[in-house]
C-alpha cells in the first residue's frame, strides 16, 4: 500500500533556510521533447531535451527576517541560481533553479502572497533525507 504524503509531511529549503512556514505550495515539473529524425525507413523518436520549472507560492513576507520575498528578489538582481531542497515524506530533489523576480497580488480578506516560477538549472538529483 502506498504511504499518504501530505503537505505537513514536506518542506522546502532554498539557499540553505527552510522556508516551510512561509510557503503554501511548491511545485517542481518537467517537460521533455522528443527529438524526431527522419530516416529513410521512416521516422525515429529518440529523447530530447529535459527541461523543468519550480513554482512556489507563499505569504508574502518582505521586509521580515529571513524573508523569502527578500531573498529571492535579491537572488533576481544578482542573478545568481538559488539551490534548493524539496523533500516529500523522505524523497528529496536536490539542484539549481535560475531566480525569479516574485509576482505579488493581493485579495480582500485573504493572506496576501506572492508566486515565484523559477526555471531549473539541470535536473534535480533524487534522493532520500537524513
Amino acid at each position: 500500500m502506498a504511504s499518504v504524503i501530505t503537505g505537513s509531511d514536506c518542506t522546502l529549503t532554498i539557499n540553505s533556510k527552510d522556508y516551510s512556514c512561509t510557503i503554501n505550495a511548491y511545485t517542481l515539473t518537467f517537460d521533455t521533447s522528443a527529438a524526431e529524425y527522419q530516416t529513410l525507413c521512416g521516422p525515429v523518436a529518440g529523447k530530447g531535451t529535459e527541461t523543468g520549472t519550480l513554482d512556489v507560492t507563499a505569504a508574502f513576507d518582505a521586509g521580515e527576517s529571513d524573508s523569502l520575498f527578500d531573498a529571492l528578489w535579491a537572488a533576481a538582481d544578482s542573478g545568481t541560481d538559488i539551490n534548493y531542497v524539496a523533500d516529500l515524506g523522505g524523497v528529496t530533489f536536490t539542484g539549481a533553479a535560475v531566480p525569479a523576480r516574485p509576482d505579488v497580488n493581493a485579495t480582500a480578506g485573504e493572506v496576501s502572497e506572492f508566486t515565484s516560477s523559477m526555471a531549473l538549472n539541470g535536473i534535480p538529483t533524487k534522493g532520500t533525507a537524513g
